[in-house]
C-alpha cells in the first residue's frame, strides 16, 4: 500500500479547512504528508470552481499533478472540492489520469476513498450536500505561526443570482457551539493565538437553530478561551449584522476591530438584480452606525464590476461609493458568467474588456483611498503579530487591521531578533499604498 500523500489546496480560506481536515484524518491512518509531488504515492488536489479564473486555476493544477503519474511515484490522483462537486462527469471524461472525484460534501471520508481507488478507479463521491458537519474531525495546520482559520458552518442560503455556491455546498448548516467551542479551545492549546472565523456567510451562523444560538453567543464563549488572543470576523452578509454585534466587537478586546462586510455593490437596481437583501441606504447606515460606534474600525469588502445591465452611470455611483473611503481593503472582482446561475441567462452581458477596464478604474481609487486611510494610523501604536523576516532587521505581521493573504503588512524594524508568532508593540512611522511600517515601541519611551 502506498503511503506518501501530497495535496494541493486551491480557492478560500474555507476550502483550506477542509484540506487541513483531510490532512489530519490521513495523518492520523498512518500516511506521510511529503511537500514535494514527485516523491508522493497519492496526490490530492482539493479544487475551487466559484468563478472561472478559479476553474482555470484548478484545472491547471490537475493536469500538472497528472504528469507525476508518469514522471514521478504518483499512483493515485484524487480531486476534490468544489470543481470536483460540479463537474465530476467532465473531470473523469477529459482527464483520465483522476482515479476519484470527492465532492464538498464528503472530504471526511478521504481516507476511505483512498483505500478504493487502490483497488479500482473512476469513483465518485459526490452526495451528503445536506449532512452536517461532522464532529471532532482531526486537522493539521497548513497556516504555520500562531493564527488559523475557523469554520463555523457550511453551505449558504443567500442564492445570489451570480453565485452557484448553493448548488456546490448545499444549503446553510451551522456547527454546533460545542463543536466551534472545543475545536477552538484545542486550536489554542496547539498555540494559536489568531481564530479567524470564516463560513460562506458567518452571520447567518445560527439561523437553522431555531433560536438556540447566533454569532453572537458563539463569540461570548470564545473570548472566554484564556490564551486566545484575537478573534477576526470574514464574510460578514450585511443584512444581518446586528448592533448587538457590533457592541460585542466594540466593548470586547479580544474580538479585532476589523470586519469584512462583501457588499458587492451600491446601486439600488444591481442589488436587486444581484437578489442581495439590503439596499443602498441601508448599506450607508450600517456602515456609518459601525464607524460611529467603533471610530478605529478597519472594514473590507468585495465588489463585483460589469455584472449585467451595469451601465457606466451605475458604475459611476459604485466608484463614487468609493470614494466615500469607508473600506481599507477592497477586492474587486469582473462578473463571471456561472452556468446553472440566474445571472448568466440575463440578456444583457457586458464585455470582458469593459469589465477589465472598469476594474482597473476601481482599484486606482481605492489604491488612493487605502493610502489616504492608513496615513491616520501613522503615529499610532499597536500590536503585531509577527509571520516571517524580510531581512537581516526587517520583519513582517499584521496587526488589527489586516487579514492574512488578502491585506497589506506591517513591516517592523529592529535590531533585536523577533520570534514568528510572537505580538509585538509598534509605533508606526511610515505608510505606503498598502502596506505600513513601524519600529519596535518600548513603553519607556
Amino acid at each position: 500500500m502506498h503511503r506518501k500523500v501530497g495535496i494541493v489546496s486551491l480557492g478560500c480560506a474555507k476550502n483550506q479547512v477542509d484540506t487541513e481536515v483531510m490532512l489530519g484524518i490521513l495523518t492520523n491512518r498512518g500516511y506521510e504528508i511529503v511537500n514535494q509531488s514527485e516523491k508522493a504515492d497519492i496526490l490530492i488536489v482539493n479544487t475551487c470552481g466559484f468563478i472561472g479564473p478559479a476553474k482555470e486555476e484548478s484545472i491547471q493544477a490537475i493536469l500538472e499533478q497528472a504528469k507525476y503519474k508518469k514522471y514521478g511515484n504518483c499512483k493515485t490522483l484524487i480531486v476534490t472540492g468544489c470543481l470536483a462537486q460540479r463537474y465530476s462527469d467532465e473531470l473523469m471524461e477529459e482527464i483520465p489520469e483522476v482515479d476519484a472525484i470527492v465532492g464538498t460534501g464528503n472530504y471526511s471520508r478521504i481516507a476511505e476513498v483512498l483505500e478504493k481507488a487502490n483497488k479500482e478507479r473512476s469513483i465518485a463521491y459526490l452526495d451528503n450536500l445536506s449532512s452536517p458537519e461532522k464532529d471532532g474531525l482531526p486537522r493539521m495546520l497548513s497556516t504555520g505561526g500562531v493564527s488559523a482559520y475557523l469554520k463555523i458552518a457550511e453551505g449558504c442560503n443567500n442564492y445570489c443570482t451570480y453565485c452557484i455556491i448553493p448548488k456546490l455546498r448545499g444549503r446553510f448548516r451551522s456547527r454546533p457551539v460545542s463543536s466551534v467551542v472545543k475545536e477552538a479551545n484545542s486550536l489554542v492549546q496547539g498555540g494559536v493565538r489568531e481564530l479567524i472565523i470564516v463560513a460562506q456567510d458567518i452571520t447567518g451562523y445560527g439561523q437553522d437553530s431555531d433560536g438556540e444560538y447566533d454569532l453572537v453567543l458563539l463569540l461570548k464563549q470564545l473570548c472566554q478561551i484564556p490564551d486566545l488572543k484575537w478573534i477576526r470576523l470574514m464574510y460578514c452578509y450585511p443584512d444581518r449584522i446586528t448592533e448587538e454585534l457590533i457592541e460585542l466587537i466594540a466593548g470586547e478586546d479580544k474580538i479585532c476591530n476589523y470586519l469584512d462586510i462583501p457588499v458587492q455593490h451600491i446601486n439600488q437596481r444591481i442589488l436587486s438584480r444581484m437578489n442581495r437583501v439590503s439596499d443602498s441606504k441601508q448599506i450607508r447606515s450600517l456602515l456609518d452606525m459601525i464607524k460611529e460606534r467603533i471610530p478605529d474600525i478597519v472594514l473590507r469588502t468585495s465588489l463585483i464590476v460589469g455584472f449585467p445591465g451595469e451601465r457606466e452611470t451605475e458604475f459611476q455611483e459604485l466608484m463614487d461609493f468609493v470614494e466615500e473611503g469607508y473600506f481599507q481593503h477592497i477586492g474587486v472582482f469582473p462578473y463571471s458568467r456561472e452556468e446553472g446561475t440566474r445571472a448568466a441567462g440575463f440578456p444583457d452581458q457586458v464585455e470582458e474588456s469593459i469589465k477589465e477596464e472598469r476594474k482597473n478604474r476601481l482599484m486606482s481609487v481605492q489604491k488612493r483611498i487605502s493610502k489616504r486611510l492608513l496615513r491616520i494610523r501613522q503615529g499610532q501604536k499597536c500590536d503585531v503579530q509577527i509571520e516571517g523576516r524580510e531581512s537581516e532587521e526587517l520583519y513582517y505581521g499584521r496587526s488589527y487591521g489586516e487579514a492574512p493573504e488578502v491585506d497589506g503588512k506591517v513591516y517592523v524594524h529592529s535590531t533585536s531578533p523577533l520570534m514568528t508568532g510572537d505580538f509585538i508593540r509598534v509605533k508606526i512611522t511610515k505608510v505606503f499604498d498598502y502596506d505600513l511600517l513601524g519600529e519596535v515601541y518600548e513603553s519607556g519611551e
